[in-house]
C-alpha cells in the first residue's frame, strides 16, 4: 500500500496556484467546503514514486494575521497537523512582494518548499533569480517552475517526498533576529510557555504573534480564561510602544521586510532591456531560416574553440603542428589549463611518494595512484566544466542561447529532437560530462531520457585522441579517411539511436512530438552576478554529485589493478585482477581476427579506457613496451581493418567513468545507468564487427 503525503499548497493571490495545482493533480480534484464555512476546499491526488500525494488548496492569502476568514481557514490548517509539507508559491515576476507569505509560514512550519512560478516569465522581464542563495539564507528548499512549460515539475515532486521524509529541509521553525525586540519577545515566551497555547503553537511564534496583537490567539486565552496572561503581554506591547515609538506590529513587520530585503539583494538582479530596434534586427538575422543556423553555428565554433584551446590547447595545437611549428604546438599543449592541472597532480604525486617513503608499497600505490589519482580524475575535468559553465552562463544571460536554440530547432526536428538539444550535442565534442548535465534544461522528459542515453555516442575530446593514435598507424590517406568515418559513424550512430528510441516511445505511448518552449529575453550586456550564480552551480553540480562517484570507482579500479588474483601486488600488468578480468573477455575480440595475446592486451587497454577513454594510448604503449601508440599497434601486429574496427568500438563504446557517473546523477536511476551501458557496448560491438567484416572484405 503506498504511503500517502499531504501537501498543503499556499500563496498570495494571483501567484499562479491555481493552474499549478492542476498541473500537479492533473485535474484530479474534490471541491468541498472548508468545515463551518462557506469557503470552497479544493483537494486533489496524484501518485508518484509509490506515494500518495495528497494536494490541499489554501486560500489565497497575503499573511498569517489572521485578520479575514481565509487567512484563519489556512493558519488553523497549518497548526492542525494536517499538512506533511507545505508549499508557498512565490512569483517570479515580483518576488519582492510575494516572497513576505513564506518568512511568516516558516516561522510556524518548517517542512516548507519555497516554489517559484512563472519562472519562464522571469528571464524575458530581465530579472534573475539565484534560488540556491534563497535556500542557503532560509535553509527550506527552492524550487523554481513553469506550469505552462511544465519546467522544474518534476523537481518538485521529488523535493516534496525528500522534505516530507527529513532527507532536506529544515527540522525546526526559522528564527528570525528581531534586535532590540529580542528581550521582549523572551519574556512573553516565558507566559506562553505556562498557557494552554504552549501545547497547540511554537512557543517562539506564539509570542511573536501575541506582541503583535494577533485577535485569533487573545480569543483563545480570553475564552480559557487564561486572563492574567493577556493582561501581562499587553504590558509589555505598551512598553515597546513606548520605547520604540511605534506599535509593535509595525516593528515587527519592518525587521522581517528587512530581513527579506537582504536575502532578495544577494539573491536577485536585474537588467535593463536593449533597443527594441537593435533587438528586432538581430533576431531578424538569427532567426532566418538560412542565416540562422549558419550563424549559430560560427558562434558556437568560436566559442568552443577559445574554450577548447584554453582548457587542452586543441584545435589550436593541431593547426600548429600541421604548420610546421612542432614545439610551439607542444608548448600550447604544455601550458593549457589541462597541462597544467596534470603536472600539478603528478608533482603532488611524486612529493607525496617522497614524503611516504619507507611505508608500505600498497599504502604508497594507494595514496598516490588510488586517492591522489582518483582525485586527479575529478580535478582534470574541473578546468572544461568551469570554462564551459562560464560560456553557457554568458550565453544564457545575454540572450543568445535561446536564439541559437530556436534557429536550429528545425534541423533537429528531423532525428526527433529539439533544440534544447543543440547545446549537450555541442558540448559532447569536448566532453561528454557537462553534455549529459546541460540536458537538465530540456523540458520534455523523454527527450532528455532519449539525449542522454545518445549524447554519450558522439566522440568527445579524449576519444579524438584515441582515433588520432590508431589513424597514426595507417599510411596516406588511409589516416585521414579513419578520422572521418569515426566522427560521421558516430553521429550516424547518434541519429539512428535516437530514431529508434523514439520508435519505441511511440508504441508505448510516451512519445510527445518535440517542442522548444522558450521565452526569448531582452538581449543584454551579461550580468557578472549572475554569471557567476550560473557557472558555480554547475561546477558545485559536478563536484557534489559525480565527484564524490569517479572518486569512490578510480579506488576500486585501482585495487584491480594493482593486486593479482592471489591478492599479493601484481608483478607485471598482465598478472593484475584487472588483466584476469580482460582474458575472460579476449575471445569476444576473436571475431576481428585478434588472436589471444593480441585479443587480452586490447581488452585490458579498453578496460582501462573505461575510467579514462585518452588512457587507451598509454595503456597499449605499456603492454607492448614501445614509447609510443602508432608504434604499440605495429608490435602488437593489427591489420588496417582490425585497427578500423577497433576505432569504432573505441569511439562508441562507454565514453569514460565520469560520464557514467553523471548519467546516474542526473537521472537518479541506476536501471537507466546499466541501460546506457548496455546500449552503448552493444552498439560498439555491432559496429566494430560491421567494419572489420566490410573493409577485410575490399582489402
Amino acid at each position: 500500500m503506498s504511503k500517502e503525503i499531504t501537501i498543503a499548497v499556499m500563496g498570495q493571490p494571483n501567484v499562479g496556484k491555481s493552474t499549478l495545482f492542476n498541473v500537479l493533480t492533473g485535474r484530479n480534484v474534490h471541491v468541498a467546503n472548508w468545515p463551518g464555512v462557506t469557503v470552497e476546499r479544493h483537494e486533489g491526488w496524484r501518485d508518484y514514486r509509490n506515494r500518495r500525494l495528497h494536494f490541499v488548496d489554501l486560500p489565497g492569502i497575503y499573511g498569517l494575521s489572521a485578520s479575514t476568514l481565509e487567512e484563519v481557514i489556512a493558519r488553523s490548517y497549518l497548526v492542525s497537523g494536517g499538512p506533511d509539507v507545505v508549499l508557498v508559491l512565490v512569483d517570479s515576476t515580483i518576488p519582492e512582494r510575494t516572497m513576505y507569505l513564506a518568512l511568516e509560514v516558516l516561522e510556524l512550519f518548517p517542512k516548507t518548499i519555497i516554489v517559484l512560478t512563472k519562472s519562464d516569465l522571469a528571464h524575458p522581464q530581465g530579472i534573475h533569480i539565484n534560488p540556491h542563495v534563497i535556500e542557503r539564507k532560509l535553509g527550506v528548499p527552492v524550487v523554481m517552475v513553469s506550469a505552462a512549460t511544465g519546467q522544474g515539475v518534476n523537481e518538485l515532486l521529488e523535493t516534496i517526498v525528500r522534505v516530507s521524509e527529513s532527507i532536506i529541509g529544515r527540522r525546526n521553525p526559522l528564527k528570525i533576529d528581531y534586535d532590540e525586540l529580542e528581550p521582549f519577545i523572551r519574556s512573553v515566551e516565558e507566559i506562553v510557555s505556562k498557557t494552554s497555547l504552549a501545547k497547540d503553537f511554537p512557543i517562539r511564534w506564539a509570542a511573536i504573534r501575541l506582541l503583535e496583537g494577533d485577535i485569533d490567539l487573545e480569543s483563545r486565552l480570553r475564552k480559557r480564561g487564561e486572563e492574567e496572561a493577556l493582561r501581562k503581554i499587553a504590558g509589555i506591547r505598551e512598553e515597546i510602544r513606548s520605547i520604540l515609538r511605534q506599535r509593535p506590529e509595525e516593528v515587527f513587520a519592518q525587521k522581517r521586510f528587512n530581513y527579506l530585503m537582504d536575502i532578495v539583494r544577494e539573491s536577485i538582479a536585474r537588467i535593463e532591456k536593449t533597443k527594441m530596434g537593435v533587438h528586432e534586427r538581430f533576431d531578424k538575422i538569427i532567426m532566418h531560416p538560412i542565416m540562422g543556423p549558419i550563424i549559430s553555428f560560427l558562434i558556437l565554433l568560436i566559442l568552443f574553440t577559445v574554450v577548447f584551446t584554453i582548457n587542452t590547447g586543441f584545435p589550436f595545437n593541431i593547426l600548429l603542428d600541421s604548420m610546421g611549428l612542432s614545439d610551439a604546438a607542444s608548448i600550447v599543449e604544455e601550458y593549457s589549463l589541462a597541462g597544467l592541472m596534470d603536472k600539478a597532480i603528478s608533482l603532488l604525486g611524486e612529493y607525496i611518494a617522497y614524503t611516504l617513503e619507507g611505508s608500505p608499497e600498497w599504502f604508497v600505490s594507494l595514496v598516490v595512484d588510488g586517492i591522489i589519482g582518483g582525485v586527479g580524475a575529478v580535478l582534470v575535468f574541473l578546468p572544461l566544466i568551469f570554462l564551459i559553465a562560464l560560456m553557457l552562463a554568458i550565453l544564457e544571460d545575454s540572450g543568445l542561447a535561446p536564439r541559437i536554440a530556436v534557429s536550429l530547432n528545425y534541423l533537429l526536428n528531423k532525428i526527433g529532437l529539439s533544440g534544447h538539444a543543440v547545446f549537450p550535442m555541442t558540448l559532447s565534442l569536448g566532453c561528454n560530462v557537462p553534455a549529459v548535465m546541460a540536458t537538465r534544461a530540456t523540458p520534455n522528459y523523454r527527450e532528455r531520457i532519449r539525449l542522454i542515453l545518445t549524447i554519450p555516442f558522439i566522440p568527445c575530446q579524449a576519444r579524438l585522441i584515441v582515433i588520432l593514435a590508431f589513424a597514426s598507424a595507417l599510411t596516406g590517406l588511409g589516416s585521414v579517411a579513419l578520422v572521418l568515418f569515426s566522427y560521421i559513424g558516430a553521429f550516424l550512430v547518434f541519429a539512428f539511436i535516437s530514431k529508434l528510441l523514439i520508435t519505441y516511445d511511440r508504441r508505448k505511448g510516451l512519445y510527445e512530438e518535440p517542442e522548444l518552449l522558450l521565452e526569448i529575453p531582452p538581449l543584454h550586456k551579461p550580468l557578472p552576478k549572475v554569471i557567476w550564480w550560473l557557472t558555480w552551480d554547475s561546477v558545485r553540480h559536478f563536484l557534489k554529485k559525480a565527484g564524490t562517484i569517479i572518486f569512490l570507482v578510480t579506488v576500486i579500479a585501482w585495487a584491480m589493478l594493482y593486486y593479482a588474483p592471489s591478492l599479493e601486488p601484481a608483478v607485471e600488468p598482465g598478472d593484475s585482477i584487472g588483466a584476469g578480468i580482460a582474458k575472460i573477455f579476449a575471445p569476444l575480440l576473436y571475431p576481428l581476427g585478434l588472436n589471444y595475446d593480441q585479443a587480452w592486451m586490447i581488452a585490458y587497454a579498453l578496460i582501462i579506457g573505461f575510467l579514462a577513454k585518452e588512457a587507451v594510448v598509454g595503456t597499449l604503449a605499456i603492454l607492448a613496451g614501445t614509447s609510443s601508440a602508432s608504434e604499440a599497434i605495429r608490435v602488437i601486429g593489427l591489420s588496417d581493418p582490425q585497427i578500423a574496427g577497433l576505432t569504432m568500438f573505441s569511439v562508441l563504446y562507454v565514453p569514460c567513468l565520469a560520464t557514467l557517473a553523471v548519467i546516474y546523477s542526473e537521472s537518479r536511476n541506476l536501471k537507466l545507468t546499466l541501460i546506457a551501458i548496455a546500449i552503448m557496448l552493444s552498439v560498439a560491438y555491432l559496429v566494430s564487427l560491421v567494419t572489420y567484416s566490410i573493409i577485410a572484405l575490399f582489402s
